[in-house]
């Protein structure tokens, strides 16, 4: 059997007697046998723990005799090899054996009556240490090894007994230090400057609506919420104005604890999860709460707001619309009072057949759900409908998201009168329906092989596609709020419609999009 040397970057082998130079192959002590022994080996040879551990030891593990301080191999008192990286040899260690002698304990526990006579800690070290000594005789012996020797200024470096003096000695300088770190530790707390308590605070207290509001990072609030911190606070007051907190949860005795979470933090958690998509496990790191805890307060706070928010009414006058109309957009439709389209959010494929084919989109490709989008000419939003799946087409979701019924309560209302108009694009064909209402309907012009367009046409087409963008930069507002852009999975089709109308309808809590 070839015998290689296992220590540091030797190169000695048993095929080359000749590079021995006389040394010869120690067996490597055996883990089952003399496991100290092996892993101050293992120490000594440094060698990559994938190349020597534990594991890696057998019978044909050698190191060459090179290594030790005699070329016979290790000696009682160097038993180890030198160390491959800093080259020291070290003694073996002298461990004290202790044989019973009864006669001398019972002298020296006399003496550990007489001379204990108070429960200092002291004396107690003192009795301590004789009680041991009691038992046995100390006789030197070197059959193991350490790095270092005992040092102390009254224990020889021949016979290493300690004296009982020696132990009451230690004892005294730790208690000492014990003290003197006890001190500095109460001067640092009072100062204010490291404290496990101060860091705890600081900790719960960094990640709220009002310290974000207050730091100097320009637009921090608003790139976590999408709002101006006075908005926040104007949103707050409007959902919570008695500053209680509502049953908004399905199971509340389960989830007793939220009360305490302040309504302010659960808001601004919520905001934080619509705006930038933040995962469950990322909040509730940053707000020091469970897991569980933030999906339930997400679920009740998106639930309750679709409840407030959509019981307001976001279709002013048509006075007010045409008020406040920009110039050029009241030049050319002078009556229209909404531009209206649909659009599509991603989401992933279900594993049903059947909810695939009703999710599949022609023109996106891929599995979506649709809603309708209507704002005003400065691009606010008047309304939008739920979410349908993508495979319905823009035609019927008109007719299904009950919009020619809420037009038809505004007439009645005399929010709109008679001629007014809605501007579309050219997929829209409701002109028949919106007749029935006494409305009018602004789409470009349908080209066809048997009428050209004409210069007229084409003006028309230009000036729709001009005012036509204020809808589609609606539209991007709303999905600024990243929980919308990204796929949806399909476990949130649950509440996916709450956050759909809660991101839209926030969006009138943002300047608008066309200035005066």
């Amino acid at each position: 059997m070839v015998k290689h040397c296992s220590y540091g970057t030797c190169k000695s082998d048993s095929r080359y007697p000749e590079k021995l130079m006389g040394a010869k192959f120690i067996p490597f002590p055996k883990p089952k046998s003399d496991l100290e022994k092996c892993f101050r080996w293992i120490s000594c040879c440094r060698r990559p723990h994938a190349q020597l551990n534990v594991d890696k030891i057998t019978k044909h593990t050698y190191v060459c005799s090179k290594h030790f301080i005699s070329l016979d191999g290790p000696s009682d008192e160097y038993p180890d090899p030198c160390d491959a990286q800093t080259g020291e040899l070290h003694r073996a260690r002298r461990k004290i054996i202790y044989l019973s002698q009864q006669s001398k304990s019972d002298d020296l526990n006399s003496k550990t009556s007489s001379t204990s006579t108070d429960d200092s800690p002291y004396s107690q070290a003192m009795e301590c240490c004789l009680t041991t000594q009691t038992t046995s005789n100390p006789v030197i012996d070197s059959s193991c090894q350490t790095e270092e020797e005992y040092e102390s200024p009254n224990i020889s470096r021949q016979n290493f007994v300690f004296s009982s003096m020696d132990v009451l000695s230690w004892v005294a300088q730790v208690r000492k230090l014990e003290e003197e770190n006890d001190r500095l530790r109460q001067e640092i707390r009072q100062r204010g400057k490291v404290s496990d308590a101060a860091c705890q605070t600081e900790r719960d207290t960094i990640f709220t609506a009002e310290e974000v509001s207050k730091s100097k990072i320009k637009n921090l609030f608003e790139f976590y919420t999408g709002l101006s911190y006075s908005r926040f606070l104007m949103l707050l007051v409007f959902l919570f104005p008695s500053c209680e907190n509502p049953i908004i949860y399905e199971d509340k005795r389960k989830e007793t604890h939220i009360d305490k979470f302040p309504l302010s933090q659960q808001l601004f958690m919520y905001l934080c999860r619509l705006r930038n998509a933040l995962n469950v496990k990322d909040l509730a790191f940053r707000f020091n709460i469970k897991v569980q805890t933030v999906s339930t307060v997400i679920n009740g706070v998106a639930k309750y707001m679709y409840l407030r928010l959509g019981s307001l009414s976001y279709w002013p006058h048509r006075n007010t619309i045409i008020g406040i109309m920009p110039e050029s957009y009241k030049h050319d439709f002078p009556n229209c009072l909404a531009i209206l389209d649909c659009t599509e959010l991603k989401t992933e494929k279900p594993s049903s057949l059947k909810q695939q084919s009703q999710c599949y989109s022609d023109y996106k490709s891929s599995n979506t759900l649709k809603a309708l989008v209507v704002c005003d000419p400065r691009g606010s939003i008047l309304f939008v409908s739920d979410l349908f799946s993508g495979s319905i087409s823009d035609n019927d979701i008109i007719e299904q998201c009950g919009f020619y019924d809420y037009l038809k309560h505004l007439k009645e209302m005399e929010f709109i009168a008679n001629n007014d108009a809605l501007m579309a694009d050219k997929g829209f064909l409701i002109e028949k329906e919106l007749a029935l209402l006494d409305l009018q309907l602004n789409i470009p012009p349908l080209a066809s092989s048997a009428r050209p367009f004409s210069e007229s046409d084409v003006n028309l087409t230009r000036k729709i596609a001009t005012h036509r963008i204020h809808i589609e930069r609606a539209i991007n507002q709303i999905k600024c709020f990243k929980l919308l852009k990204r796929k949806i999975p399909v476990s949130m089709f649950n509440c996916i419609n709450a956050h759909w109308f809660v991101a839209a309808m926030l969006t009138n809590f943002q300047d608008t999009l066309v200035k005066f």
